[in-house]
């Protein structure tokens, strides 16, 4: 049996995949409601600065792209908090380190699994979102403007983009929640960082690929950092 089967074994999937699907209704329900926010405002007495931002296919994205964002990078640092930190820095970390396998393989397979199931949910639930609220707005006949004639790769790009960076969240959080030793520490990081960052997504929607682009190259380069990091620290722990 294999290091990912495993590891895949000793968590409970289940539940995370409730998760999942949990997040996924609550954000394609604020989706929805962004809809007829413009709708609302337009029908009253002129549009409104901050409503401009739901009124354009490109701010509706930035704005469930910020969202999405925001929901996976604690979840990543949940997955994080338990295949990691609770693991390590608990009795387990006994057998862990009895394994006969290379202690960066084990580590290695853990941070791939959170990268994994983070990346592919979060990709898959912004899409999901947004194709949603496409069908809805072409049903209720409340389409905002289309301002790209790229709209379905900008949006597959900055989903990708934006599940790597929650993910590249939960490993820096990992790190954090290792030096404290905690499993609260790792999941409040992960708040920490999400409230400081999430603002710059809608910051410029009409560039959200160049955004997550930049994005997802410093968590990803912090990530790697942080990663060898922790490979350092349980190289240097005993049985």
């Amino acid at each position: 049996m294999n290091l990912y089967k495993l590891e895949m074994m000793k968590i409970r999937l289940s539940t995370y995949l409730w998760a999942i699907f949990l997040i996924f209704a609550s954000l394609l329900a604020l989706g929805i409601l962004f809809l007829f926010i413009f709708q609302m405002e337009t029908d009253g007495n002129g549009t409104s600065e901050e409503a401009e931002l739901f009124g354009d296919w490109n701010g509706l994205l930035a704005l469930t792209t910020a969202l999405t964002f925001a929901c996976f990078s604690v979840f990543a640092a949940v997955i994080a908090a338990k295949v990691i930190i609770s693991e390590y820095c608990e009795k387990n970390a006994v057998i862990l380190l009895t394994y006969p396998v290379h202690r960066n393989a084990i580590l290695g397979t853990k941070c791939m699994i959170v990268c994994g199931i983070t990346t592919v949910s979060a990709f898959i639930s912004n899409i999901l979102v947004i194709s949603i609220m496409y069908i809805t707005a072409h049903i209720w006949g409340i389409m905002p403007q289309m301002s790209t004639g790229h709209f379905i790769l900008t949006a597959l790009l900055s989903s990708i983009l934006m599940g790597i960076s929650s993910s590249a969240v939960g490993i820096v959080s990992s790190a954090f929640g290792w030096k404290k030793h905690s499993v609260i520490a790792t999941i409040v990081c992960s708040v920490i960082i999400v409230c400081t960052i999430t603002n710059f997504i809608v910051i410029s929607p009409s560039n959200i690929i160049g955004v997550m682009l930049a994005m997802s190259a410093v968590f990803v380069a912090i990530a790697n950092f942080m990663y060898h990091v922790l490979i350092n620290k349980i190289k240097k722990m005993e049985v």
